[in-house]
């Protein structure tokens, strides 16, 4: 009996805390109804696609992006101009140079008369670096003796003058190899074990610069579309006037501020299939992994893209400060994420703050969709970040909404 009468007087106790609790829950995540957030998303589609220009900005400039991107943003240092002057008469300055004019690397070869003609060949960039050989180039490779050859770099263009030195290392290396005492040293070399290195590259085997640039560009294109479509939206009710009136129709904050996403989301999977056929088909990026894992990565990437639109739109009042506020949102988060430069060249700081980017995620899953046929056991750690950004920047953009409604 005394069992019982303390279940009962704890019972009510008990009802009284999970009622509360459930209230509290229910203020939050209100009932929704469905019919209504379908009329406020069907309004957001007729404002976007039956406007002429913002038709033209959804459509035009992503697809113009990702085929500029594709063709030329690249890594590689192609179509180099090459200035010699040449002070040798002898055969390996001319074996080096014919090794330079059949090279695809470099297109054109000048010759220069003197020394006063280097400074206006560099600051005219009329070429990317200047090789010079004194008149003892080919008499000491011939009497066995170190050569020396002199090349002088444009550092404007730093990057692209070391891989192109790099090359033209390679090159004399070759030219070197063919030399008597390159001959001697190699048969020497034969006739004791040496180590026989052979680079393979996995999953590129040619270093293609595109299959790695263009699964980043889906994800960097697709967070942009997210963030300026759904920005745009809160700000432009307030600024056109219409906001009191959607606030007075019989869809609560909650729906309204759900509606919202819904549009940027369908955008932003669309492009991404576009982006995706333009890749596969028009640039021949392979791909090699699953087609429903890489649409459920879409789709949470695009729910997560669009949260972060809505809080910037719901601090925002006019349509300008929106659209800024995307782009001081999103620039960073695309240098972080890896989809340009490596996270493990970053500081440490900026590597744990992009754990927060829901980007850098997408990107992992968006590699291994087209390059390594990454299986789902192995994207569950990437996929399950980006669900948790999801909510969390949903949750943080409803309850921003609501305060400001």
């Amino acid at each position: 009996m005394a069992g019982r009468s303390t279940v009962s007087s704890a019972s009510p106790l008990a009802k009284g805390f999970w009622a509360r609790a459930a209230a509290r829950l229910g203020d939050f995540f209100p009932r929704l109804n469905v019919r209504r957030m379908a009329v406020i998303v069907r309004k957001e589609l007729l404002v976007l696609l039956c406007n002429r220009v913002s038709r033209m900005l959804i459509i035009v400039p992503p697809l113009m992006q990702i085929v500029i991107f594709g063709w030329a943003a690249t890594m590689e240092v192609r179509n180099v101009d090459v200035a010699v002057l040449n002070y040798d008469s002898g055969r390996w300055s001319r074996d080096i140079l014919h090794a330079i004019e059949g090279s695809p690397t470099f297109r054109g070869v000048g010759h220069l008369q003197g020394e006063g003609q280097i400074r206006p060949a560099i600051d005219q960039q009329k070429a990317l670096f200047v090789l010079v050989f004194d008149e003892e180039f080919s008499r000491r490779i011939d009497r066995g003796e170190p050569a020396e050859a002199q090349v002088i770099l444009d550092g404007r263009r730093s990057n692209a003058a070391q891989i192109a030195a790099y090359y033209l290392e390679r090159m004399v290396a070759q030219v070197a190899a063919a030399t008597p005492r390159g001959e001697a040293m190699q048969s020497a070399a034969a006739e004791v074990p040496r180590l026989d290195i052979r680079m393979r590259c996995w999953f590129n085997p040619n270093l293609e610069f595109q299959w790695f640039f263009l699964p980043n560009l889906i994800g960097m294109l697709s967070f942009m579309l997210g963030l300026v479509v759904t920005g745009l939206s809160v700000a432009r009710e307030r600024e056109v006037g219409t906001f009191d009136q959607l606030l007075v129709s019989p869809a609560i904050p909650t729906e309204i501020a759900l509606a919202k996403l819904v549009p940027g989301c369908l955008i932003g999977m669309i492009h991404g299939t576009i982006f995706l056929l333009i890749s596969v088909f028009g640039f021949g990026v392979p791909f090699t992994g699953s087609v429903v894992l890489l649409y459920l990565a879409m789709l949470v990437f695009a729910a997560a893209a669009g949260g972060v639109g809505l809080m910037v739109s719901s601090l925002s009042a006019t349509q300008q400060q929106a659209f800024l506020g995307a782009f001081t949102v999103g620039v960073p988060c695309i240098l972080i994420s890896g989809s340009v430069t490596p996270v493990m060249n970053m500081p440490l700081f900026l590597q744990h703050a992009s754990q927060l980017n829901p980007l850098r995620h997408f990107t992992a899953i968006t590699q291994g969709v087209f390059l390594k046929d990454i299986t789902v056991a192995a994207a569950a750690v990437s996929l399950g970040k980006i669900t948790c950004i999801s909510i969390v920047t949903v949750g943080v953009a409803v309850w921003m909404f609501r305060r400001k409604a």
